[in-house]
């Protein structure tokens, strides 16, 4: 099984979140053992791609 290339992450978001919320993403990514960059990465790669993408 091969693992696909990674893409570039030349982009950066910031992006102001409740407390809650932040405490919710720390609570997911450690439940998963990664950042809370790829929790939400992963939320992302499940939209629906765009059309200009299609």
């Amino acid at each position: 099984m091969t693992t696909p290339p990674k893409m570039a992450r030349d982009e950066l978001l910031q992006i102001r979140i409740s407390t809650p919320e932040k405490e919710r993403l720390q609570l997911e990514a450690a439940r998963r053992g990664v950042s809370m960059s790829e929790v939400i990465r992963d939320y992302i790669k499940r939209l629906p791609k765009s059309t200009k993408e299609l």
